[in-house]
């Protein structure tokens, strides 16, 4: 309420509402479209860079470009501030294999919606989740990377997608006041329009290479660049390797009995008691199967479904099949995960450390992980990757940090589990490229990293060896989170492996069911000598000269009335038969 409460009710628009939003002469500024500079591009020739430097308020430039502006203008292209070549800051973009930018902690591909960051001292780029999780909230300022000390304000923003309003191209100060470089650079630019065409250079080369007679041989074998050269001759190695398998196995003699099925016999074929004595024919077993390619477990057992084979019902509505007059329950295998911890011991140069395996939690990632131990798949295997506060990382046998594989020859599924998280010194985590893409790596942290739950599969804990642990910490790395000192897995010993150890509960299972097969027969036998006494009397001599002489006699005739209709029990009262009554069984139509 209040004296102008009506001011703004007028039936009238004002000049600048009819230039601005109804109607009339538009000023130019309203017809800008929005553009936003990318991270990978210089915000003086707005070009991808080569020589990417950076100025305190997160300008990114070129050094070829930047410089000569600087000796020409002296000021800041994009804030118009005075600025020395003094104060660029030289920037280190990490790629990964596919040669895209990238977080070199958490090796996250850098878009447009990444939160970018770089360290003043020494011009490493990092997203800025890594430098949350382990430098400001551990309070921990030391470089990720060179561990070099640093503070809070030595932390420039590259990019953020937050601020959508910030690198406009239309407010860059060399935009407004038309400042132009006419150097060499920009001449070259001008005559080769191929120059500095995208980051990785592919096209460039094509582009030179056009007309030429090496051009047209890679146009006869596909085209393409180096990344569709190696997928088709890693393609075109792959059929030769199975066209000679299948030739070798062509000229092999077929056995009969393999040696997976021997081995298999000889854990389910034998008694519980000879298979729980031989663990080791169990062990080969399984690794026979894991390089046959096979996923069946030794731990499979068939279980009774709560499902019908069908066959009835099938045989009933098509004349192809064999008439079936009785449903049987179908027989499912299935595979029994253990249900008690895995222990091992990894020597390795720097001493022991002991880890207990959370097989009841991850069994599919604990058998891969104890069947390469029991291979010796990891003996001599170096740790490629060791960052301070973070982790160690090994299990590549290549030593690359992209080689190893699983027992199954190929990548496997997580098993994320809630009781399993990244909390805590000493857990034991796959390594992985992406989701389910498991294979051998794996690493130990040294602290807390709960921004990895539910990324990678936690399957252990080391429980010994912590010492060892805070050694292969301070081992000395390069620029790569290389260890300069070899740090290598000399040996695993197994203390508990519950994949070998099957039986156990099949023993317990058979001596309850051998129990209650007695125990129903003894209570047959006691029930058929009250209820029917008659067939147990059959022996019982005549006894005495008296009554019990007529008794053995009474008995016989008894007997024989009994055999005369089998259909009727002894003892029991003949019934008449009930027509139309069915038995549960399904019959033919012969009779009708």
């Amino acid at each position: 309420m209040g004296k102008k409460q009506h001011s703004k009710d007028r039936m009238f628009i004002t000049k600048t509402e009819w230039a601005t939003e109804w109607g009339g002469a538009k000023s130019k500024e309203y017809g800008t479209p929005f553009q936003r500079l990318p991270f990978y591009c210089c915000a003086l020739t707005f070009t991808p860079f080569e020589v990417p430097v950076c100025t305190a308020d997160g300008s990114v430039f070129d050094i070829m470009h930047i410089v000569p502006y600087i000796r020409k203008y002296g000021r800041h292209p994009v804030t118009g501030v005075p600025l020395k070549k003094e104060d660029l800051i030289p920037l280190t973009f990490h790629k990964n294999s596919e040669g895209e930018f990238h977080c070199p902690v958490l090796n996250k591909v850098f878009t447009e919606f990444t939160h970018i960051v770089a360290v003043k001292t020494t011009g490493n780029v990092f997203c800025y989740e890594a430098i949350k999780e382990l430098n400001i909230k551990t309070k921990n300022w030391k470089e990720l990377l060179t561990d070099e000390p640093f503070t809070r304000a030595d932390i420039i923003t590259i990019q953020n997608p937050n601020a959508i309003d910030s690198k406009v191209l239309g407010e860059f100060d060399h935009v407004k006041k038309n400042l132009k470089l006419d150097d060499e650079e920009l001449k070259k630019m001008e005559a080769d329009p191929s120059y500095n065409i995208n980051v990785i250079g592919d096209m460039k080369q094509m582009l030179k290479e056009l007309g030429t007679e090496k051009a047209k041989e890679i146009a006869l074998h596909g085209g393409g660049g180096d990344k569709a050269k190696n997928e088709r001759s890693a393609a075109l190695a792959a059929i030769l390797d199975a066209r000679s398998r299948i030739k070798d196995d062509d000229q092999k003699p077929k056995q009969a009995y393999s040696i997976v099925d021997a081995a298999s016999a000889a854990v389910h074929g034998r008694s519980a008691t000879a298979a729980k004595a031989d663990a080791s024919e169990k062990t080969a077993a399984r690794i026979a199967m894991h390089m046959a390619g096979e996923r069946k477990p030794v731990n499979a057992k068939l279980v009774k479904s709560r499902f019908t084979t069908g066959a009835a019902s099938r045989s009933f509505t098509s004349t192809s099949y064999d008439p079936v007059t009785q449903n049987e329950y179908e027989y499912v295998k299935v595979e029994r995960n253990p249900k008690k911890k895995g222990y091992v011991r990894l020597q390795t140069t720097h001493g022991d450390l002991n880890i207990e395996l959370h097989c009841d939690l991850t069994p599919r990632t604990c058998e891969n992980f104890i069947t390469l131990c029991e291979r010796g798949y990891y003996n001599g295997v170096a740790f490629h990757r060791n960052i301070r506060n973070f982790m160690l990382q090994g299990g590549d046998p290549t030593g690359t940090g992209r080689g190893g594989e699983s027992i199954w020859g190929k990548s496997f599924k997580d098993e994320l589990n809630s009781k399993l998280t990244h909390s805590g010194r000493g857990v034991v985590s796959m390594a992985n490229s992406g989701p389910h893409t498991n294979g051998s790596q794996f690493f130990i942290l040294y602290k807390s990293a709960n921004h990895l739950n539910f990324k990678h599969t936690v399957f252990g804990m080391v429980v010994g060896g912590l010492p060892t642990l805070s050694a292969l910490e301070k081992v000395p790395v390069d620029d790569d989170d290389r260890p300069l000192e070899e740090i290598k897995i000399i040996s695993v010993d197994i203390y508990v492996n519950p994949y070998a150890e099957p039986d156990e509960e099949e023993e317990e299972e058979e001596k309850t069911k051998e129990e209650k097969i007695a125990e129903d027969e003894e209570n047959d036998k006691i029930g058929s000598w009250y209820s029917n006494p008659v067939t147990r009397s059959n022996d019982t001599p005549a006894v005495g000269a008296g009554v019990g002489k007529y008794l053995k006699a009474r008995i016989g005739q008894t007997a024989s009335v009994v055999s005369l209709d089998s259909d009727v029990p002894a003892g029991s009262v003949g019934k008449k038969r009930k027509l139309g009554r069915s038995s549960g069984e399904l019959k033919d139509f012969s009779s009708w």
